[in-house]
Order: structure tokens, then sequence, then C-alpha cells
């Protein structure tokens, strides 16, 4: 049974975040824009990832397209090129 799970921005990596989306969990990010407190969803249904954000749908075909879009938007926590996390002040909050 799939579950859902809320997480504020930058929470979690990339890589974790697909991997819960792969399992069928629904994520719930909670973002701030102009102080205001904002949810998007993401989700993986029959194969295409989805990235509801208040203004438009996003969807990806691939894992490395959903990773992108998180790392895009600053949602998911950075990685740095030998997988392992980066200092939180090197990618600061939009």
């Amino acid at each position: 049974m799939s579950e859902t799970i809320r997480i504020d921005r930058k929470d979690l990596t990339s890589e974790e975040i697909v991997r819960e989306l792969d399992k069928g969990n629904r994520i719930i990010v909670e973002v701030e824009i102009l102080g205001k407190s904002l949810n998007m969803a993401l989700r993986r249904q029959k194969g295409t990832y989805y990235c509801d954000t208040p203004m438009k749908l996003l969807r990806y075909e691939t894992r490395d397209e959903m990773r992108t879009c998180l790392e895009r938007y600053r949602l998911a926590r950075a990685e740095s090129a030998d997988g392992t996390e980066e200092d939180a002040q090197t990618a600061p909050d939009e």
C-alpha cells in the first residue's frame, strides 16, 4: 500500500525522493514562495513521474529527468558528483 510522505524543501536528496516514488509513494513538498506556503505533489503513475505545482503539471518519462526537475527547482538536498551530500550552504534557498 502506498503512503503520502510530507517533507520540507531539501529534507531528502533527489535520489531518495525518486526511490520513494518508485515504491509507489506520493510525496508532498512544502515550499515557501514570496512568503506563502505552497505544496508541490510528486508521484509516479504508470511509469511517468509527475510534479504538480501550483501553476502547472510537469511530466517526466525517466528517473534522470525527474531528478533534474527536483534539483532545478531546489526541492531536493544537493548531492556532489561522488554521491555524497553537499554542504547546505552551497545551494541557497530562493
